[in-house]
């Protein structure tokens, strides 16, 4: 857990910075924009230049954050050009993640910036998993969301949080947390989002523009999951599926797929969920969700994953009926063995 001089140290490197690049995970979300804008918002207030990027297009209710578009790399920015466009960065700002695997194409440019130096690189992170890519590192498992870390590391430099800044904070606490409602909604969150509360943030406009401003697309697209959905182990454990197809037929795109996974979780029986997400590639990304007993993410590590006990993600090889078969028996296995 981090203590106050680790606070301080990493509000140094971040005012000691005069360009700075800031980016999240691939297929950002609330938690990961959340950060990104509460810190674009500081320190451009403080006189910075700021890049923020992403490594995949961001879902529209997350896009509204920020002031214009974020370049998305692979469609704005080549992997190849990162250096010629972001070399003159003196410190990269990487939030919810200190994996590599979750940072598919920046990897020649953190390991030219670990030899070289430059830029130093800033990690903020609240999972247990990760490869300490941070020469300067704030990473609490114990946190509810990345945006916790954020929201201590304002508190304890003194910097104001504006309205602006409490709204994209409690961006980061809401969605991480289901809209306060899984099981890392612990007290310390619920003080957090009071005080937001009380600087300015809406609660019930926000709720509006994360969760009631979906297009037709997504409901389609959800329509096809739900199709898809099928119980195992006597109702115990649901997976679903998502075609490429789905996709060009619904109208709808990767980002409309946020989520969609705690729709099956509204059955009574199901303790364990899967959604597998057919990738351009052929792969499956594949999302695990754990109502408590079952530990999802050490099933993801087992395959190149990681991410929360309740909540974790991996890519996997497929064919499709072979990937889902592969997790629903890891799953029962871990049922079995713990007796549940």
């Amino acid at each position: 857990m981090p203590i106050k001089t680790d606070y301080d140290k990493a509000a140094k490197v971040l005012m000691n910075a005069e360009r700075v690049l800031l980016t999240t995970h691939l297929r950002p979300d609330g938690d990961g924009c959340g950060c990104m804008r509460a810190l674009m918002e500081h320190l451009t207030s403080a006189g910075k230049t700021v890049h923020p990027l992403a490594l995949s297009p961001l879902a529209s209710w997350y896009a509204e954050l920020f002031d214009g578009p974020v370049p998305v790399l692979g469609n704005d920015v080549r992997p190849d050009d990162l250096r010629r466009v972001y070399g003159d960065c003196d410190l990269m700002v990487i939030v919810d993640t200190n994996s590599l695997v979750q940072l598919p194409g920046l990897e020649a440019f953190i390991a030219h910036s670990r030899t070289a130096g430059r830029p130093k690189i800033f990690v903020i992170d609240h999972h247990i998993t990760g490869d300490h890519l941070g020469d300067v590192e704030l990473v609490e498992p114990a946190a509810a969301a990345a945006g916790e870390i954020v929201y201590d590391l304002f508190k304890t430099a003194g910097w104001d949080i504006t309205s602006r800044i409490a709204e994209a904070i409690f961006v980061a606490l809401s969605t991480d947390t289901g809209w306060f409602k899984y099981g890392n909604a612990d007290s310390r969150i619920f003080q957090t989002a009071a005080e937001l509360v009380s600087i300015g943030v809406h609660p019930n406009e926000m709720y509006r523009r994360l969760y009631q401003s979906f297009s037709p697309a997504r409901l389609a697209l959800m329509t096809r999951m739900l199709d898809h959905l099928t119980l195992h182990a006597d109702g115990r454990i649901a997976t679903q599926y998502i075609l490429r197809r789905d996709f060009d037929e619904t109208g709808a795109s990767g980002p409309d797929t946020e989520n969609l996974i705690d729709e099956c979780q509204r059955i009574s029986t199901v303790e364990v969920a899967a959604l597998l997400v057919e990738l351009s590639d052929g792969r499956f990304r594949c999302s695990l969700r754990s109502k408590g007993d079952v530990d999802v993410r050490a099933i993801a590590q087992a395959y190149g994953g990681g991410g929360h006990t309740l909540a974790a993600g991996v890519t996997m090889d497929g064919p499709l009926e072979a990937a889902m078969e592969r997790l629903v028996a890891d799953i029962r296995r871990q049922m079995t063995e713990i007796r549940i």
